[in-house]
This record gives structure tokens, C-alpha cells and sequence, in this order.
């Protein structure tokens, strides 16, 4: 195995790209073996940039908090007051949540964070500021930063 730091796209949440991972390559095949280390303070970061942005949520971020909260889909379902067909369509972009809805979510994650740690920091006045518009994926990159990650918008 050859071990090199690499930039590469970070599976959970598409538009995420991790920089500067520890990656092992096998010479022989080209298999290779990603070492994200504190993967739960990423998720953390993940998430508190998530419910920090101005604009609305897409599926895949709804998918992504939804996981970080430790929820099943039926869960998270019931704790949202809906059914979990409409959580499949919210996750899937078919149906675009409510801003309600969506303002619950943030909420959520901001209290019980992922792994049960609040994202400390988050203002409520945060959901005043969330922008009534389609959703759309903004590119971030995640990078180690001590202990834990800092996740920005991809230049």
C-alpha cells in the first residue's frame, strides 16, 4: 500500500470534498482505502454549515442532517409531522419541504447536533436570514483543523 494525502469527494453529502486525506493505494489493483479521522467533528461541521446557509436545503442535505440526527426515516417522520413518503420526496427533491419544516430541522440539528453534541454557536436569528429560494448545492471543502474540521465554500 502507498499512503498519500489526497483530495477527495466525501460520500455522505455530495459537493463535499475533504482535503488533504490520508489515502492507501494498492499498486498492484489501484483499490483504495480513505482514513477520515474524527469523523463525528466533521459531521458536526458538515452540519452546522448546513444550517447556517442562507439559501434552502436540497435532498441530499436533508438526507445528510436526517443521518447525522441518528434517525430512520420513519423517526424522523414522526418527529416532523409528516409521513415518511413525504420524507422520501423531500429527500429525493421531489417535493421541497415546507420553510417551516425546514426551520425545524435546523433546530433540531442545532440542539441535538450529530452524535448527540449540540452545534454550539448557532444563533436563532440564523432562521431569519434563510433565503426563499430553489435549493441548491453549494460546493464546500472540508478541512482538518486540529481537533476537529472547518467546512467553507469551495472556491
Amino acid at each position: 500500500m502507498r499512503i498519500a494525502r489526497e483530495n477527495v469527494p466525501y460520500r455522505a453529502l455530495p459537493g463535499v470534498t475533504l482535503v488533504g486525506v490520508e489515502v492507501s493505494r494498492c499498486p498492484a489493483c489501484g483499490e483504495a482505502e480513505i482514513a477520515i479521522p474524527r469523523i463525528e467533528a466533521l459531521n458536526r461541521s458538515i452540519g452546522a454549515a448546513l444550517i447556517s446557509k442562507p439559501g434552502r436545503l436540497t435532498g441530499d442535505e436533508v438526507r445528510f442532517l436526517r443521518k447525522s440526527l441518528g434517525w430512520s426515516a420513519r423517526t424522523f417522520a414522526a418527529r416532523m409531522g409528516t409521513s415518511p413518503e413525504t420524507v422520501s420526496r423531500w429527500e429525493n427533491g421531489k417535493q421541497r419541504m415546507a420553510q417551516t419544516s425546514e426551520r425545524l430541522l435546523r433546530v433540531l440539528v442545532a440542539l441535538e447536533g450529530s452524535a448527540g453534541e449540540p452545534i454550539e454557536g448557532y444563533a436563532s436569528e440564523t432562521l431569519e436570514h434563510i433565503v426563499d429560494q430553489p435549493p441548491r448545492s453549494e460546493r464546500q471543502v472540508a478541512r482538518q483543523a486540529g481537533d476537529g474540521w472547518t467546512v467553507d465554500a469551495a472556491a
